[in-house]
Order: structure tokens, then sequence, then C-alpha cells
């Protein structure tokens, strides 16, 4: 099977254009023959160079195939990746004075001899870095000291895009930038790439969201399993049978634009009464307060989970969701407040005996082992079980009732597409046997189909008996399955009530876009 099979593409100077198609297509694949990091077996990759090469008089196209990463973005040719490639413990400042180091001579006379001339150059580039982070929406004086790893997802999104842009690039290739946001966060990111467009970048735009994608490309292509199956305007596209049948799921039409509150108001539910909390509760959070540093992300939050329910927790990126279930993981200490798992204390038990105990989070961007196999990322699941012979029974189980797993069993699992990435990380999750599986961003990056399908997996494993605690995107899908829910808005819970009741409230759209 071929990963890429006899694409040809065009893409016009000074154009936004867009590939799209399901998971497993082949578009993020498409896009590493381009940049170098997959040397293509056949066909030809070329850019028009601009400005001409050193020595030539005029214009004329450079072969990209086989050539390294390093040279293919010396070229002009930027990229932002599916899964996040931050240096996580830098600020974001040096995050994007990294990008720059194609366009940097060899500094180590400076490092020797800090002489005026050369500072000057330093503060240049600073300013420069300050400008970029400003452009993409992180205003520098809030954003530009904090380390990488502290800011929300959506954040670290268009921090990734600041760093591309440091290249000075004539062709910027976005994979997925909006993915995990919400539709006002997307419609930054809408006017950002627009603005790009006019200031001169040709840009080459993969996304799920259709939205985007129709809205700002004046051509799209369409992949299904490595071949090119639509290519022409937006609204050609948008009506080819095979598009619709290739991309589209059964829940398509519920799209990160349809946002809780957009419903019919059923006057039963005008005014959502609060969450009722459970009187047992298995996992038990009051008054929780995290902080990064100076920056307070979880504010006094309070609630539980019963055995047997799923909960979800909504609202806004940067809102505190991930803080809170890495909180509980034990992945980071809380700064004050309580959090109990049965008679276990969260803020002082160290990960490994959380998870024993039967809490296991599935991490936002999954986090597999790109480079192990499906089946070794399996088995590292199971790390914590004395009993080998039970679980490698559970992992053959496992294969069986997910077979994608099973069919890829001996790839790296780097080379999954993102929901098969998605569904092996919680099925390396459900190895430890979990009494409440955590679950953050399950849907992120993927498409209709493949949120159907990783959402059929999760009712599945709520209906095995499995709690689940869920931090979800796609807010309306959350609410569709969640028993109860809670709005958090800046670190602190606005709203609770059941799924149903808050599906209906317009005050949780107000919280979801942000404000």
């Amino acid at each position: 099977m071929h990963a890429v099979d006899d694409v040809s593409l065009e893409i016009e100077e000074g154009t936004i254009f867009g590939l799209i198609g399901p998971n497993g297509a082949g578009k993020t694949t498409l896009v590493n023959l381009v940049t170098g990091y997959i040397r293509p077996q056949s066909g030809s990759i070329q850019l028009q160079s601009s400005p001409p090469l050193a020595g030539e008089g005029s214009f004329r196209a450079v072969e990209l195939a086989r050539r390294p990463p390093h040279a293919v973005a010396g070229l002009g040719v930027a990229r932002t990746f599916q899964t996040l490639r931050l240096y996580r413990n830098l600020t974001a400042i040096e995050n994007v004075l990294a990008g720059m180091h194609l366009r940097r001579r060899d500094d180590t006379l400076q490092q020797l001899i800090p002489v005026p001339t050369f500072l000057k150059e330093d503060r240049r580039r600073l300013q420069q870095a300050r400008e970029l982070l400003e452009r993409v929406g992180l205003p520098p004086e809030r954003f530009g000291e904090r380390r990488a790893a502290t800011l929300s997802y959506g954040d670290q999104r268009r921090l990734e895009v600041a760093r591309a842009l440091a290249l000075n690039p004539h062709l910027l290739i976005l994979d997925e930038p909006a993915a995990g946001m919400n539709p006002a966060e997307k419609d930054r990111v809408r006017a950002l790439i627009q603005q790009l467009n006019q200031d001169g970048l040709t840009v080459l735009l993969i996304d799920h969201d259709m939205r985007l994608v129709m809205g700002v490309c004046r051509h799209i292509a369409v992949l299904n399993f490595g071949r090119k199956i639509a290519d022409g305007p937006p609204a050609t596209v948008s009506q080819d049978p095979a598009v619709i049948t290739a991309y589209l799921g059964t829940q398509a039409q519920k799209t990160a634009a349809h946002v809780p509150g957009s419903e019919e108001m059923d006057v039963a539910t005008t005014s959502t009464p609060a969450s009722i909390e459970p009187a047992s509760p298995l996992l038990e959070v009051r008054d929780l307060q995290v902080s990064y540093g100076a920056i307070q992300a979880v504010r006094g939050v309070s609630f539980g989970v019963a055995k047997g329910e799923i909960v979800a927790l909504i609202g806004a990126n940067g809102a505190g969701k991930s803080t809170i279930l890495n909180s509980l993981s034990g992945v980071l200490r809380p700064h004050s407040g309580g959090a109990r798992f049965g008679d276990l204390d969260l803020t002082t038990a160290p990960p490994d005996r959380i998870v024993s105990q039967g809490l296991v989070q599935v991490p936002e961007g999954r986090e597999i082992l790109a480079r192990l196999t499906v089946r070794e990322n399996l088995e590292l699941g199971a790390w914590a079980r004395r009993n080998g012979r039970t679980a490698h029974r559970d992992i053959d189980g496992l294969m069986k009732q997910f077979p994608i797993l099973g069919q890829r069993r001996d790839l790296p699992a780097g080379q999954l597409s993102g929901g098969e990435q998605q569904i092996l990380a919680i099925a390396r999750g459900l190895l430890a046997q979990p009494k409440l599986l955590l679950l953050d961003e399950p849907s992120l990056g993927l498409a209709p189909q493949m949120v159907d399908t990783v959402f059929d997996v999760i009712k599945k494993i709520h209906n095995d008996g499995v709690t689940i605690l869920l931090v979800e995107q796609n807010a309306l899908r959350a609410l569709e399955i969640a028993d109860r829910a809670y709005v958090v808005e800046t670190g602190r819970i606005l709203l609770s009530g059941t799924g149903a009741a808050l599906r209906r409230n317009p005050e949780v759209q107000k919280a979801y876009l942000g404000g």
C-alpha cells in the first residue's frame, strides 16, 4: 500500500491552497515529502526559486525531492506540525529566536567577544521575535517570557506559527493550525492566514475544519487512501460525491460552528439547574488552586465524579481544563486545595501510585511513543501489572476489539494517522485497568468521521463499566454523552448541570466562545 500514490498538485504563487481528507489519507505524509522528512520513491517536487539562487540571473524551478529538511527550509519552505514540536522548556521568545537559525551567520566570534556591533544584531533579532509574537496574537509583554509548556494548546499552536514565520518563508505549510481551537479562536486563525497571504505569502493549509478551509482557500485538493480524489475551487469540491463519502461522518453537521446554546431553547432548561453533586463521589475535588509561577491557572475549583458517570469539563482554550487533569494525575502539584480518589490524596501521591490505584490519564496530544511499534506501546500501558499473562491476553483482546491496531501491530506508532494514534492512546490507557479514565481532548485534530469512531469508543468503554472524566473542545459532542458537565472559564467553574440542560443554555455559548 502506498501512503502517497501518484499525487500531482500545483500551488499558484500568492494563493492559499487547501489540502483535506480523512485521517490516514496521506496529507501529512505528502507534507513530509515536500519538506524533506521523507524521501520519495519516485516523482518530482519543484519550487519556483524566489529570489533567484546565487549566481542565477532569473527565477527558475528548484528540485526539492531528496533534499534534507534544512536545505528545503533554507530555500524558503517553512512548516508547522500536526503534533506540536515546540521547545517546551524554552520561553516563547526563545522558541521564535530558534526559528531564525538559518538566517544567522556563524556567531562563534560574537560569543567570545561581545562587542557592541554584535550585540546590536542580537537586539534586532529579539525585536523581530517580539513583533512575530504580536503578529500571531501573543502579545510579548504577556507571553514572551513564559515557557512554551505553560501556554494553552491554542497559544502553543500560534507560537509554532510565529516560529515558522521567523524563517521568513516564501511558502508556509500549516498542518492542522486550528486543531483544538474553539470557533472564536478559529476566526482569529482565519484572519491571520488571510493577512499573511495579503502580505505576499503563499500558504498550503491542511485542516479538518471545513468552514475554515472553504472560507480562505482559492483551490482545494482532497486525498483519500493516498490518492487525489478531487481538485478544484471550494464550491466544486464541497459538492463532490466522492469527497462527501470519504470525508464526512454521520455527525458531520455538528461541527465546531455549532456550539452549545445555538440549538432551539427548551423552556424547561432556560434556567439550567446546578449539577447535583454525588453523595459518595469516586473523585472529589475541593477548592483546587494551581499556578504556573505568578500565573494562577486554576482558581478554587470544586466538583465530584460518581462511580459509573461520564462527567465533562468544557470551556475555551486556556480555561484551565487540562491543568485540572494534570493535577489529578500527579503531573502538576496544586498550590492549595484537595483532591481525593477514594482514600488516596491526589495532591501528594506520586503519579505511579495514582495509576496503580486506578486513576489513568490519556493525555492531550496522545503522547504515543512514535519509534516503538503499536504492540510495544500497548505493552508499556501494562507496565504496572504484575500478571504478565493476563496483560498479554488483554493486549490481544484490545487488538481484536480495535482491528486497526491488530493490523498495524508491528508498525512504528508514528506511522499511524492521527485517529489511529488516538485509539492507540486510549487502548494503552485501558491496559492500566482504570476505575476512572481521564480523557484530555480525544477528538483533537480528527476528521468528522474519525470523531464519530472515537466517541463510539468512549461510549463502549463507559458501557463496560469505566467511569470517565472528559475534557473536550468539541463541547456539543461532549455534552451529548455526558451525564453531567462543568463549564470552566479562566480557571473557575462558571456553570454546571446535566449534559442535556447545558446543551441548550446560551450562557454556555458565551463561555465556550471565550467571553
